[in-house]
């Protein structure tokens, strides 16, 4: 199992770590949606902690390519869902992202509430364009809501590959620390908003999210 859920007072720090590239696999995705109905029963606000160098590739490639075109539906339509629970998610979810952050991945980081990067050479983006995909609803409605209106075509259609600091320009990160503060920074974070009302923060959540959350709603069913 790729992942570890450890609770810190009114916060769960859940670590992603499959030892390479963090690749949303059809188990991975089980094991964020175990992880998060254990986070959500606790009422808790969530820290998302990547493994060092890489936050998340995005989807398993093995998977797409193995030329079993019904399991790869699968598993894109599971990690559209679990995209989605991370934007309707009624916690507090912040990403500490220690690395490279592509496809999936930067997906996440837009249906996330804060997205604390590191400084360095890592790479972020939306690369489905220079890969010849679609980019599906689950990732476009977020990034439209969280991408500055001047980047999103680079980021969303050009498929802009971004350095921390860009990342932060466009809307992917809000912060861009040292790698020794990230934790720190994060947990400041999720602290933070944690010790918020919960059914109010869920509740302005969601309203603030409406009209993107309908879009995919409808292109999901």
């Amino acid at each position: 199992m790729s992942l570890t859920l450890e609770f810190q007072e009114n916060v769960a720090v859940l670590t992603h770590d499959d030892g390479k590239r963090n690749v949303f696999s059809p188990d991975a995705i089980r094991d964020f949606n175990e992880a998060l109905d254990e986070v959500e029963a606790k009422s808790a606000s969530l820290m998302w902690l990547g493994r060092d160098g890489c936050f998340s590739a995005g989807f398993d490639l093995k998977v797409i390519s193995s030329g079993d075109a019904d399991g790869a539906a699968a598993m894109v339509k599971a990690g559209g869902a679990l995209a989605f629970r991370i934007f309707t998610f009624p916690h507090p979810v912040v990403c500490a992202v220690t690395g490279h952050c592509l496809a999936l991945g930067s997906v996440m980081l837009v249906c996330a509430d804060k997205r604390i990067g590191i400084e360095g050479d890592y790479k972020y983006g939306l690369n489905e364009t220079a890969i010849d995909m679609d980019l599906p609803a689950f990732g476009y409605e977020p990034a439209v809501y969280r991408l500055a209106e001047a980047h999103r075509f680079e980021s969303i259609v050009a498929a802009q590959i971004h350095s921390p600091e860009s990342a932060m320009a466009a809307g992917f990160l809000d912060e861009v620390v040292p790698s020794t503060a990230l934790v720190d920074r994060a947990m400041e974070h999720a602290s933070r908003l944690g010790a918020l009302p919960q059914r109010a923060f869920a509740a302005n959540k969601l309203l603030s999210r409406s009209i993107p959350i309908e879009r995919i709603r409808a292109a999901m069913a």
